[in-house]
């Protein structure tokens, strides 16, 4: 049976606490982060799949089009801000907040003690956006983004999407007497796409110059809201869309089954652990996929439970597993800002909460 962590408790938020700097010296690290991580500036998706899927099952494709049209708005919105000088202040809070997040796991890679394992994260994420990218941006450290992108030369300036390029080690050499230094590392990987990824042929290319325009072309067609234009926008995404029939695109679909077979691999590993943040597990995919990797006994996977009142949705998804770990508290929600508080006490030179926890505007 899963257990239960209430951090509004002092004994038990120190118990956890201590758990997970254990794991992240002596583990292969892992993050899933879903919606709730971004909400300061994209409201949580809810329960739109279902939604949108009885649309479907109805016969009422044009109203189901339509949904999908107006579920990537605020995607569309945040990504144009971020392109700004002075973003408006839900976006720049989760830009900070994301920030605050990789800042930590930066310092725990670069800290490190460990000469068995490397000194690499994984962050999977169910999101669109571009807030970690963007955040990564503003950060000083000498770990690498790694986001399945091969970054070389070119002339025409575009970059192609490959899974093969996950987990790949890099080394500093010494000049004089030849040692070798590895180069912290995380690698994000976007189960569900992402707005920077544009499909061309046979290729996903990384894209980042089409924001604004994307925008200004779909408040002309919502303006007219003309069914066929709006049915050809839903589809230019390189995304996988909430509905049960996920993908149509060959490409995409291919790209999607590749990456979750990542994650599965990834937690099939031996002596891992998963650290889930503003995620509900109701992708049925990465569900069930997380409940068979559960039958590693070396996998534990730790979930941060926004509310107390999640926390039987939970319980219920991973009742028959002695190796989840479900962390809530009885008094606050455990939003973006407070988790990142806790992660900050997990390096060996702990960040201060304080800083770790504020957000600036």
């Amino acid at each position: 049976m899963a257990k239960l962590f209430q951090i509004s408790c002092p004994a038990e938020n120190d118990r956890i606490i201590e758990g997970l700097r254990k794991a992240v010296q002596s583990a292969n690290i892992n993050f899933l982060i879903g919606s709730g991580c971004g909400k300061s500036a994209i409201p949580p998706l809810g329960n739109i799949e279902n939604e949108i899927q009885k649309l479907i099952t109805d016969k009422k494709n044009q109203e189901a089009e339509k949904r999908l049209f107006q579920f990537l708005r605020p995607f569309l919105e945040s990504t144009a801000e971020m392109s700004k000088p002075s973003p408006s202040d839900p976006v720049k809070t989760a830009i900070e907040l994301h920030r605050q997040f990789l800042e930590v796991l930066s310092q725990i890679l670069i800290e490190r003690k460990s000469n068995i394992l490397t000194r690499q994260a994984t962050i999977f994420s169910t999101n669109y956006d571009l807030f970690i990218e963007r955040a990564f941006e503003g950060l000083d450290t000498p770990v690498r983004l790694n986001d399945g992108f091969k970054r070389c030369p070119t002339l025409m300036g575009s970059f192609k999407f490959s899974s093969s390029e996950y987990f790949n080690t890099m080394y500093n050499n010494g000049t004089v007497y030849n040692y070798q230094v590895e180069l912290p590392s995380i690698n994000l990987v976007k189960l569900h796409g992402s707005l920077s990824w544009n499909t061309s042929g046979r290729e996903i290319l990384f894209s980042t110059d089409h924001f604004d325009d994307q925008l200004k072309k779909y408040n002309e067609i919502s303006a007219s809201d003309k069914y066929d234009q709006i049915e050809t926008f839903n589809q230019k995404f390189s995304i996988v869309l909430p509905t049960k029939e996920k993908l149509k695109d060959t490409l995409l679909k291919q790209t999607y089954y590749d990456l979750l077979r990542v994650y599965a691999n990834t937690l099939d590993r031996e002596n891992t652990i998963l650290i889930v943040e503003g995620f509900s597990f109701s992708d049925e995919h990465l569900l069930e996929i997380t409940r068979r990797a559960l039958k590693n006994p070396t996998l534990k996977v730790v979930i941060f439970s926004h509310s107390k009142d999640e926390v039987g949705g939970f319980k219920n998804k991973f009742q028959s597993f002695n190796n989840v770990e479900i962390v809530y508290s009885e008094t606050d929600p455990i939003e973006f800002q407070k988790f990142n508080a806790l992660m900050a006490m997990l390096p060996p030179s702990e960040i201060t909460p304080a800083k770790a926890g504020s957000t600036s505007k």
